[in-house]
C-alpha cells in the first residue's frame, strides 16, 4: 500500500457535503477506505484477497442502511472485473468451508466523480478517523506501558508484593 484514507462515498445529490454525523444519521453515504497502491508491488487481486480475509462473514450479512454496507468501489472496468472474479472465488471458498451456498452481499460498484454532482465524489472523513486503529493501538500500548511502569514503581516500594 502506498496510502489509505478514510472517507465517504455514494450519497445522494441531496447530501452533497457529508459529515460523520450526517452519515451516522443515514444520509445515504457509506464509510469507506480509499486504498492507493503501487501495482508493481502488490496487485489489486492481492488487495482484494486481504479484503475478503478481513471481511470474513461480514461480507455475507446485509446491514441496514448504507453507512456500513459491504462494498468495493472500482475506478476502472478492469478493476470491476477483477473484483467480480475475486468475489466469486471468495464465495467458492466459503461454500467449500460451510458445505452450502453462501450469498456474498458485498457490492461491486463503480466510483465515478461527477463535477456537476458533488455528492458523487470522495469526501474525507474527519482527521480523528484517519489511521484510527493505529492511533488507538498506540494509545493502548502507551496505557499498557504506563500500567507496567506503575506496577514496577509499586513493586520497588513494596506495594505490589
Amino acid at each position: 500500500m502506498v496510502a489509505t484514507r478514510v472517507g465517504f462515498v455514494g450519497g445522494p445529490s441531496s447530501a452533497p457535503s457529508p459529515t460523520y454525523e450526517s452519515v451516522c444519521d443515514g444520509d445515504g453515504h457509506t464509510e469507506v477506505v480509499r486504498v492507493s497502491f503501487d501495482p508493481t508491488v502488490i496487485s489489486f487481486d492481492e488487495i482484494l484477497a486481504e479484503f475478503w480475509d478481513q471481511s470474513g462473514s461480514r461480507a455475507t450479512k446485509a446491514r441496514a442502511g448504507d453507512q456500513y454496507k459491504s462494498a468495493v468501489w472500482t475506478t476502472t472496468r478492469a478493476h470491476a472485473e477483477i473484483a467480480e472474479a475475486s468475489r466469486a472465488k471468495f464465495a467458492s471458498r466459503l461454500k467449500a468451508l460451510k458445505g452450502e451456498d453462501v450469498s456474498v452481499v458485498t457490492a461491486i460498484l463503480p466510483f465515478a466523480e461527477n463535477p456537476d454532482d458533488p455528492s458523487t465524489g470522495w469526501h474525507d472523513a474527519p482527521e480523528r478517523h484517519q489511521r484510527y486503529v493505529a492511533k488507538h493501538r498506540e494509545a493502548k500500548k502507551r496505557r499498557a506501558a504506563q500500567a507496567a511502569a506503575w506496577v514496577d514503581d509499586w513493586t520497588e516500594r513494596g506495594v505490589a508484593e
